[in-house]
């Protein structure tokens, strides 16, 4: 929500609505800005389903501008029945970000980010790197390294105990369609190197009932397997090897989505070539999901249009009028 309080910096007001299940988050916050002093009817906030109330704010001929973040599916929608008036569209959608391991990276941070990157909240990112392609001289190093650095530091249980680094998914149903896609990996042929079906052990009985999904690893993963193509917005990574720089890149474009990737070299040259070729919005040197308030953040292809954050965040709720102004041709 946040990110989305740039239609107000500029001058705007705004009609804010939070993921059906969060509806607490963004009350308290207007409570806050009511508090602040902001006039009536700057900020205002509705709560509810999006298959009715978001459908209904969509198509509502008095919105000039719509900027959402949420699946590709309800970004698909939003553009269609945004049409009605045809609304200024921001869709912030899906992703499935790779991360490419040179074998001249810097070995213990290329591990450490490569966590960061996709067990970050629990893996519900929609810029997570969740596609990992490691060069073959590094290869099983590198995932014994990836396992160990998750059992030294990556505890399951109480989101609100700082020692925590991972807690629970949202849903039961986002837990479940996570738990699928890992089912349907093993069926596959996917190795499981970590993590899995099995619930999370050494957690107290008041969590139980947690939404609990183990952080995952799958090796030897193929480009036609289901979890390496689709987005499973949840603490689980795939991971394959490579020997060619030309051939890695052409299959990190080769998806429907364009949101982020990353890469891990000493090489500054083959890090801009990358970086200038991959189809993405966002491309990390040497880190994973980094952000910064002044730059842009956002994608292509399936993962959306438009950007948030930084000038061109803040141009995407403004309208660019043109001004004549006729001092001396006379006619």
């Amino acid at each position: 929500m946040s990110w989305k309080w740039t239609a107000i910096a500029c001058g705007n007001t705004a009609v804010f609505k939070s993921a059906e299940q969060t509806p607490l988050t963004i009350l308290y916050f207007a409570q806050l800005v009511e508090k602040a002093g902001f006039p009536p009817g700057v900020f205002n906030v509705v709560t509810g389903y999006g298959k009715d109330l978001g459908d209904a704010l969509v198509k509502h001929l008095d919105i000039c501008k719509i900027a959402f973040t949420g699946s590709t599916f309800a970004g698909q929608l939003i553009q269609k029945n945004a049409a009605v008036n045809l609304k200024a569209l921001t869709l912030e959608c899906g992703g499935k970000s790779p991360i490419v391991i040179f074998d001249d990276c810097k070995f213990e941070q290329a591990v450490k980010w490569t966590c960061i990157g996709i067990f970050s909240n629990m893996g519900q990112i929609c810029s997570g790197t969740s596609r990992c392609y490691v060069q073959a001289g590094i290869y099983d190093k590198f995932i014994e390294a990836l396992v160990d650095h998750l059992d030294k530091y990556y505890k399951i249980g109480d989101p609100f105990d700082d020692k925590t680094m991972v807690g629970p998914l949202i849903t039961k149903i986002q837990q479940q369609r996570v738990l699928e896609y890992i089912s349907t990996a093993i069926k596959e042929g996917c190795e499981l190197v970590y993590g899995g079906l099995e619930k999370p052990q050494n957690i107290s009985k008041c969590l139980e009932k947690g939404f609990y999904v183990r952080p995952t690893i799958f090796k030897d993963v193929e480009p036609h397997h289901t979890i390496f193509k689709e987005e499973v917005f949840g603490p689980v990574i795939s991971i394959t090897k490579f020997d060619e720089f030309d051939k890695v890149l052409e299959s990190c474009n080769d998806n429907q989505y364009g949101l982020g990737a990353a890469i891990f070299t000493q090489d500054i040259t083959r890090a801009t070539v990358f970086a200038r070729e991959i189809e993405a919005g966002m491309c990390w040197i040497n880190s994973s999901n980094d952000v910064d308030m002044n730059v842009p953040f956002g994608g292509i292809k399936m993962s959306g249009v438009g950007r948030e954050l930084g000038e061109y965040g803040l141009a995407n709720f403004t309208n660019v009028k043109a001004v004549h102004l006729n001092l001396a041709n006379d006619l």
